[in-house]
């Protein structure tokens, strides 16, 4: 008898503590399932694949290569997808594109987001018949555009040209927003979309930047960084890939920013977890890679220092910089603006 009044106040007291044990709703909310906005950064190696989740209705954004449409499918299933309520291509490389045509057959999907170009493979002719099967509502990405699903919304920013050499350019880049709390997912876009960007004076301001272009150094020019001024950055890209993503001079740029750099070929698939105040980040099995909250202070310095003596320009954190007189230095926005001027880059902090 003894024994069991003694099993009896055990319980009694472990669960009085559990009850009293101060848990903030905020935390409990972002840990587990009821996130305002889940962005998954899909693994599928050398592409890109990204998931909205919001309120249980779904945005898919690019699928890999067409080995990995499987993977992402898979991917879908276990987060409970049964309709996605947009898909977005963001432009017709394979790498982006291929395994969009195996989850569009898997999934019922109601919208379909890309823009007209002529690309005319089999892999982009395949997603646009499975398209036309689906019976998804085909839209045309008008920069401007916003779309709203669940707690969150995204909106249109590019492209903003249609006379583009090559595709990344036409890269549907997109912006998503769910209280302050913003995500700026670039595809391939390069520099000129990037430019005009910029020129069309729409806000680029986001917290956490996926880099374009697998964080090629044809991607996330210094002007496009200042303007976005992101805190965390994302890299989507394979393990030892044969680019050699992402380019050093991209990581560069990003940590003279000061941001927070998440990879998915080294961290496999990312999750980003948010409030509308507090992002954070995690893998799919719940392993914590980081936290961050929402900014709005100004962007960081991200300029060159040229010599005018020996007409090199640096990085403002290169030692040869800091053995400069204050005299010889002359400061330049972007890279560009130092060689137009005759500058070659520094062999130490290769600018």
């Amino acid at each position: 008898m003894k024994k069991l009044v003694c099993l009896i106040l055990v319980l009694i007291l472990t669960l009085a503590a559990a009850a009293c044990s101060p848990v903030s709703p905020k935390e409990n909310d972002l840990a587990g399932e009821d996130a305002e906005l889940l962005v998954h950064f899909i693994d599928v190696g050398q592409g890109d694949s990204t998931l909205l989740e919001s309120k249980g209705e779904f945005v898919l954004i690019d699928a890999g290569e067409n080995a990995y449409g499987t993977t992402v499918a898979d991917y879908l299933n276990s987060r409970g997808v049964k309709t996605l309520r947009y898909v977005i291509a963001t432009h017709p490389h394979s790498d982006h594109v291929g395994g969009l045509d195996t989850v569009i057959s898997r999934f019922a999907a109601e919208n379909f987001i890309t823009v007209e170009t002529d690309q005319s493979t089999k892999t982009w002719l395949d997603v646009l018949d499975a398209v036309d099967k689906s019976g998804a509502n085909y839209i045309d990405a008008v920069p401007g555009t916003t779309y709203t699903f669940g707690a969150a919304r995204f909106t249109i920013l590019a492209p903003l040209g249609n006379s583009y050499e090559g595709y990344n350019n036409y890269s549907v880049v997109t912006k998503v927003t769910c209280g302050s709390v913003s995500f700026l997912l670039a595809g391939d876009a390069e520099k000129q979309s990037e430019n005009e960007m910029i020129d069309s004076g729409a806000d680029l301001s986001a917290d956490v930047l996926k880099c374009g272009h697998h964080g090629s150094s044809t991607s996330s020019t210094a002007k496009f960084l200042k303007a976005v001024n992101p805190s965390c950055a994302v890299i989507s890209c394979g393990k030892n890939n044969d680019y050699g993503h992402p380019h050093k001079e991209t990581l560069k740029k990003l940590n003279l920013l000061g941001c927070q750099i998440y990879r998915t070929d080294e961290q496999g698939t990312i999750i980003a977890r948010t409030d509308g105040e507090t992002i954070r980040f995690s893998t799919p099995d719940s392993k914590a890679l980081g936290e961050s909250s929402h900014s709005d202070e100004t962007a960081s310095e991200l300029y060159y220092i040229g010599n005018l003596n020996s007409h090199i320009f640096h990085y403002p954190n290169c030692a040869g910089v800091k053995s400069m007189s204050e005299k010889n230095k002359i400061e330049f926005a972007a890279r560009e603006d130092a060689i137009a001027q005759g500058y070659t880059p520094c062999s130490q902090c290769e600018p």
